[in-house]
C-alpha cells in the first residue's frame, strides 16, 4: 500500500506539471545556442561537446498556416548536429522563432483548433530530427519586434494555451523551453505580467535574454550590451541581469528553472567625441562612468539583430553591427583573454555595469563586449541566486581554444 500510495504520488506530479522528467538535472546547465546560418564558423566537426550540457539548434521558423511545417535551412548541417550530440550525451533541442521568425506566432495560437494542429507542427520536427525537446523563441507576444510582426492583447494568454497543448502533444519527457525577454510577458491590459507561475508548470526551463539591452539601433548612448547591474543605466532604461532575475522570479517563476543568457558579441558605435567624458551619477555612491554618451547614429550600419546573418569578421563589420568575441581576437583589437586593448583601442572596465568596453580614440570606435572575466563574474551570479545554470547565444562567439566557455564553465 505504501509503494503503491507513493507511485500515485509521482504519477500525480507528472500529470499535473507535464515537465518533471525532463526537469530533473544532475548538474548545472551549460547550454549554447547554435547558429545553423552560421555553420560555417562553427562547423559540426569543430563543436566542442564536452564543454556543453544541452545545446539549442538555431533557427527554424514557422509558416503562415498551422498546417505548414518548420522551415529549417541547411538540413544536412543539422542532423549532423543532431547525431553529434547524442553521441557525446548532450541534449538538443530545436528553437522555434527568434527576432526574425516571429511574425506570425499570434495569428498561429489565437485559437484552439489552431494551437492543437500547430503543435503538430513541431512534434513532426522533432520526430524526423531526433530533438529531444523545443526552445520556443516568440519574440514578442503582445509587443512590437521585427517589421511586420502580428499582435493581439491576447498573446501571452494564448501563448501559455499553446505551450499546455504542446506539452501534451510532445509528451513529459520532452524539454520544453522558452527564451524570454528581461520584462516578461506582456498581458492584455498593456503592462507586463506580476505572476508567471502558470508558466512555469508547463516549461522545464527559461532563458532570460538578458542582453541587447542597450544598441546602436535600439538607445540613444553607447551603453552596456548586457549589463550585471543598472546602477548607472539611463532613467529609461533600467534593465541588467539582476533586474531580469528579480521580475521572473518574484513573478513566481522559480530559479531552478531558469538559464541566464550570456552573450559571446559585443556592439560597435561611433561616438561623436575623440574623448569619452565620465557621468557621474548621484545618489548611487557617487559611481561614474564613461558609458552613456551619444554616438553618431548617421554612420551605423542597418539595425541587425544579435541573431543576424551575414560578415561576421571585424574586417567586414560595419559601425553598428555585432561583432563576435573571436573577432575581437582574431582581428588584434583585444588580448586573448579580454583583458588588453591593442591597435589603438584602450580596455575600460565599468563598474557599475560590470562590463568591459574598448575605445579608440583616433577613430572614435566604441566597442562594449563581454570577456571571460566578466561572463564568469555573471555565471558566479546566477549561481548565487539559485538559477538552474547559463545559455550562451552564440557558439560561434567563441575563441578556438574556448576562453569564453572555460570562463564559465569553472564558474557554474
Amino acid at each position: 500500500m505504501l509503494v503503491l500510495s507513493a507511485l500515485t504520488i509521482v504519477l500525480n506530479l507528472v500529470s499535473k506539471t507535464g515537465a518533471l522528467v525532463a526537469r530533473a538535472e544532475t548538474k548545472p546547465t551549460l547550454s549554447v545556442y547554435y547558429p545553423g546560418y552560421h555553420s560555417t564558423l562553427l562547423p559540426p566537426e569543430s563543436i566542442p561537446w564536452d564543454l556543453y550540457t544541452h545545446l539549442d539548434y538555431f533557427v527554424a521558423t514557422t509558416g503562415s498556416e498551422p498546417t505548414d511545417d518548420l522551415k529549417i535551412e541547411n538540413e544536412e548541417n543539422l542532423k549532423t548536429v543532431v547525431a553529434g550530440a547524442k553521441s557525446h550525451g548532450v541534449s538538443i533541442s530545436l528553437t522555434v522563432g527568434g527576432w526574425t521568425g516571429s511574425k506570425y506566432f499570434s495569428k498561429l495560437v489565437a485559437d484552439e483548433q489552431s494551437r492543437k494542429t500547430f503543435a503538430q507542427a513541431f512534434k513532426r520536427a522533432v520526430d524526423k530530427y531526433g530533438f529531444q525537446g523545443i526552445d520556443l523563441d516568440w519574440e514578442y507576444p503582445n509587443v512590437p519586434g521585427n517589421d511586420g510582426n502580428i499582435l493581439s492583447k491576447d498573446d501571452s494568454a494564448n501563448l501559455l494555451k499553446f505551450l499546455q497543448t504542446l506539452r501534451e502533444v510532445l509528451g513529459p519527457k520532452a524539454r520544453l523551453s522558452a527564451a524570454v525577454s528581461v520584462h516578461g510577458f506582456m498581458g492584455a491590459d498593456g503592462n507586463y505580467l506580476t505572476d508567471h507561475k502558470a508558466y512555469a508548470k508547463v516549461l522545464d526551463f527559461i532563458t532570460i535574454m538578458a542582453y541587447d539591452l542597450y544598441s546602436p539601433s535600439s538607445t540613444q548612448v553607447a551603453g552596456p550590451n548586457a549589463p550585471q547591474f543598472d546602477t548607472c543605466n539611463d532613467p529609461g532604461n533600467k534593465f541588467s541581469v539582476e533586474q531580469a532575475i528579480n521580475t521572473w522570479t518574484s513573478s513566481g517563476f522559480p530559479a531552478s528553472q531558469i538559464l541566464l543568457g550570456l552573450p559571446a558579441y559585443g556592439y560597435k558605435y561611433t561616438m561623436l567625441d575623440s574623448e569619452l567624458k565620465p557621468t557621474t551619477f548621484s545618489g548611487q555612491s557617487n559611481l561614474t562612468s564613461l558609458y552613456f554618451s551619444k554616438f553618431d547614429k548617421s554612420v551605423q550600419a542597418p539595425a541587425a539583430a544579435s541573431e543576424a546573418a551575414g560578415p561576421t569578421t571585424c574586417g567586414g563589420e560595419q559601425d553598428g553591427h555585432t561583432m563576435l568575441f573571436k573577432d575581437l581576437v582574431n582581428c588584434g583589437l583585444v588580448s586573448a583573454d579580454g583583458t588588453k586593448g591593442l591597435k589603438g583601442f584602450t580596455r575600460h572596465y565599468d563598474h557599475c555595469s560590470r562590463t568591459p568596453f574598448l575605445f579608440n580614440p583616433s577613430n572614435k570606435a566604441f566597442i562594449s563586449y563581454d570577456d571571460p572575466r566578466s561572463l564568469a563574474r555573471k555565471t558566479r551570479f546566477a549561481k548565487s541566486k539559485g538559477l538552474a545554470g547559463v545559455n550562451v547565444f552564440d557558439a560561434t562567439g567563441d575563441t578556438q581554444d574556448r576562453v569564453l566557455l572555460k570562463a564559465i564553465q569553472s564558474s557554474l
